[in-house]
């Protein structure tokens, strides 16, 4: 036996109150080395799922926990014991994950692996404990249920909501029963309890789901009896995170229930519009600098300008998520914006709101709440503005829609969203679907159409485009054309005349309030706050019994007076406003790339004069290095100042585009500017343009530019110093060299005088050493030997003369040409 009974327990015991640590340092200690990498490096890929929710994880990556998942797996066969607590431990390690997670692909994916192969290794008769692993396997199995329960909820699907928890609660029934029953062991026990906590909770979660999707479908639920089923759960638990869920739970429901008698709003038909703004920037580091053959614009023209008049030119040839726009039905190119006249303002500059438009095929959903209804149709349609604010544009209607109905719609546009497709419902192509256009999430279509445009238009420009934006940037915008006041008790509806009847009646918490980040508990836009006198009203011209509202991330109009064309005007409105915050995304991008750009030119040049200054001799400069050093120096200020030079052209025309939005010109209609001015105002415009401002005058007030003049203009001195002491020791050399020869030359005309006097007397002494030995000068040999005598001396003084007229020129010609070389330098 590897531990005892009372050590599982032991290790069991600290795992429930949340200690996983002793259980850890055992696997680690006990599970043997399996083939392939250790097993301790396969239980650190285990330790890190808890993190997963925070980064990017590719298929090698998931495919190398799955891989370690086995191989622990196979090492914990070996062990007898050991099978049961890794699948606990991974369970916990799982469950730690969910916690801070809501896309849990990964972690579904871990836990189905891992029934799998454990199912495999049960199966094959290599366990020595299968009836333990049994139940830790069917233990996963009720967490995996648990995921699809709570995938249901993020999907603001009530009724499946209850009918999966109900699923749910059955199964950890089951597996409970079967713990029970079991051989007692510690690991049975662990599992016993476990399961059984999961069944009254999810029986009481169930209940209370059903109840709140009756009272709004049908009528004459029974809250009261949900109330106090989720009450006995709650004090079931210790103070845990399931008390506090269902804590929550009842908190919400007792609301209801409070108002169980009060009429509640159903909106008979309204739109929702969901926008998902985002902006495009030129990188200023990749592709090339100069526009590709598409690209044919004014003179002068913006980024945004240009990339529209690349769109309209080349759109047709597009593929965006999957569809190809020229072979599609449904897909059209459309060369501006249909707008409404009113956007045709009187620009002294000629400017106007406008842009291109790309018409997507239309997708669809099934609403699994509401199965004799046809599935939910989205209209697509992709919208390039010359201003920058671009976006994609989805628009659906709403018919007879109770408030969870609503607030279903509301959160569709969030990335915390439910899975439609792990709820079968899959967001596809309403025509021609294919098995490889199936989407989870609206949020996630997004950004497969962004991130294929941006390709699309650095493609056929040739620009380094990129986009700014994500998943979380969206607005939800609500149209309520008629809706009325429903009573739980009976009776006719009530047509809604006065849009603040429809603020204070049960399930207004769902218009007028933001999309939340995720779905937190149910039904908890009950508890949403709604007061008259801080509502986030729109104070925008309009009639008696309207009403305009703006959040941070939604806007309601509820304007039941106004004909569809005033309702459009204010939508548009109400639009361009929302999808402005993509162009301050791409703007601030433009210029974090700036900066981004800046410090790599920045730390090329520190590399450069760095290693000029550290070079082993930087007084003895070549002429050549100096005057390469000097040219690359001079390209890199010239790379900055273009840098430079770029930001301050942007900067002029991002500031003309903020005079432009401001401006009386924007649109034709006092009261249109005066509608987007209050839009404006609740968008908080002026802050994100303050902010903006900032920035623009933090990164033209920096130093950059003459820290960098400074750093070349001295280095520049520098060599030039160097080069001015080079050729003074140069010339301190020549001179020195001058001397020398000088001296030489002293002395070689000492030693030819000492010579020649020395020949002469020589010559002259040898003459009259003959003359004294008696020779008879007038006897013909006599007279030779003289003669000889004479001419020899003759012909030593002659090249004596010679020899010193050659070195005397040759030292001349030194000297002319070590001068010519220190002149050459100086120039």
């Amino acid at each position: 036996m590897v531990a005892a009974s009372d050590t599982y327990t032991e290790l069991l015991d600290a795992l429930v109150e949340g200690d996983a640590r002793p259980l850890r340092q055992w696997l680690g200690e006990h599970l043997a080395p399996a083939p392939g990498a250790g097993v301790e490096t396969d239980l650190r890929l285990l330790d890190g799922l808890v993190f997963w929710n925070a980064e990017e994880h590719d298929d090698a990556a998931r495919q190398r926990v799955l891989d370690g998942v086995e191989r622990t797996l196979s090492a914990a066969a070996l062990v007898p014991g050991a099978t049961p607590l890794l699948l606990f431990y991974l369970k916990y390690q799982c469950d730690q994950a969910w916690e801070v997670a809501w896309d849990v692909d990964l972690i579904l994916a871990v836990l189905q692996h891992a029934r799998r192969y454990g199912a495999d290794l049960v199966a094959a008769g290599q366990l020595a404990d299968p009836e333990p692993t049994r139940l830790a396997l069917d233990q996963l199995a009720v967490l995996v249920s648990e995921m699809g329960t709570l995938n249901a909820a993020s999907c603001a699907s009530l009724a499946e909501w209850a009918r999966l928890a109900a699923e749910t609660a059955a199964l950890a029934g089951r597996v409970a029963d079967a713990a029970e029953t079991a051989d007692a062991s510690a690991s049975a026990a662990y599992v016993a309890v476990d399961t059984r906590e999961d069944e009254t909770y999810y029986l009481a979660v169930s209940r209370a789901a059903l109840a709140v999707h009756d009272h709004f479908a049908y009528g004459g639920s029974d809250l009261d009896g949900a109330v106090r089923t989720l009450r006995l759960a709650e004090e079931s638990f210790p103070d845990a995170c399931s008390r506090s869920e269902l804590r929550s739970h009842r908190y919400n429901l007792e609301v209801l229930a409070e108002a169980a008698e009060q009429p509640w709003i159903r909106l008979e038909h309204a739109k929702v519009v969901y926008l998902y703004p985002f902006g495009l920037y030129q990188e200023s580091r990749a592709g090339r600098a100069d526009p590709g053959p598409d690209v044919a614009t004014r003179d002068g023209a913006t980024f945004a300008e240009r990339l529209v008049a690349v769109a309209r030119r080349t759109a047709q040839q597009w593929t965006v998520a999957g569809w190809s726009v020229a072979d599609h039905p449904q897909a059209v190119v459309e060369q501006d914006l249909l707008l409404d006249d009113t956007w045709k303002g009187d620009d002294p500059l000629g400017r106007q709101y406008r842009g291109m438009a790309v018409r997507l095929p239309d997708l669809e959903f099934a609403d699994v709440d509401r199965v004799n209804v046809e599935p939910v149709l989205l209209q697509v349609e992709l919208r390039l503005s010359e201003l920058g604010n671009h976006y994609l544009r989805v628009e659906c209607q709403l018919s007879g829609a109770t408030p969870p109905q609503v607030y279903a719609a509301m959160t569709r546009a969030a990335p915390e969203f439910g899975d439609l497709v792990q709820l079968g419902t899959p967001l596809q192509p309403a025509v021609d679907a294919r098995p490889t256009q199936l989407w989870s999430r609206l949020s996630d279509f997004a950004v497969d159409v962004v991130r294929d445009v941006t390709g699309q238009l650095a493609e056929h420009s040739g620009l380094a485009v990129r986009r700014s934006g994500r998943p979380g940037m969206y607005h939800v915008m609500l149209s309520v054309e008629r809706g009325s006041l429903v009573s739980p008790v009976g009776g006719e509806p009530v047509p809604v005349a006065i849009a603040l009847d429809a603020a204070t009646a049960v399930g207004a918490q769902t218009l007028v309030h933001p999309v939340r980040n995720g779905i937190s508990s149910l039904a908890e836009w009950l508890r949403y706050p709604v007061e008259i006198d801080t509502l986030p009203k729109v104070d925008a011209p309009g009639f008696i019994g309207d009403l305009l509202l703006r959040t941070c991330n939604t806007t309601l109009m509820v304007l039941p007076g106004t004909p569809d064309y005033g309702v459009n005007m204010v939508l548009e409105a109400a639009e361009f406003v929302a999808t402005l915050e993509g162009m301050f995304a791409g703007w601030q991008d433009q210029i974090a790339d700036h900066y981004d750009q800046v410090m790599v030119q920045l730390a090329a040049m520190i590399e450069r004069l760095e290693r000029h200054d550290a070079a082993p001799d930087p007084t003895g400069v070549d002429p050549a290095e100096y005057e390469r050093v000097t040219r690359e120096l001079g390209e890199m200020q010239a790379r900055l100042e273009a840098q430079q030079l770029r930001l301050h052209q942007f900067v002029m025309a991002s500031r003309l585009s903020l005079m432009f939005v401001t401006a009386p010109s924007l649109v034709m209609s006092p009261v249109a500017r005066s509608t987007i001015d209050q839009l404006l105002v609740a968008a908080k415009f002026d802050a994100l343009r303050s902010d903006f401002e900032g920035m623009i005058d933090n990164v033209l007030g920096d130093r950059i530019g003459a820290l960098v003049d400074a750093s070349v203009r001295r280095q520049r001195e520098r060599n030039d110093a160097r080069a001015r002491a080079q050729q003074e020791r140069d010339a301190a050399a020549a001179s020195a060299e001058r001397e020398l020869q000088q001296r030489r030359e002293r002395a070689t005309r000492h030693w030819q005088d000492v010579l020649s006097i020395a020949t002469a007397t020589v010559g002259i002494s040898g003459l009259m050493q003959i003359i004294q030995a008696g020779y008879q000068v007038q006897r013909l040999s006599a007279a030779g030997l003289v003669a000889v005598v004479v001419v020899l001396a003759v012909l030593v003084g002659w090249g004596l003369h010679h020899f010193q007229r050659d070195t005397v020129s040759g030292s001349r010609g030194r000297r002319k040409r070590t001068t010519d070389s220190v002149g050459g330098t100086r120039k």
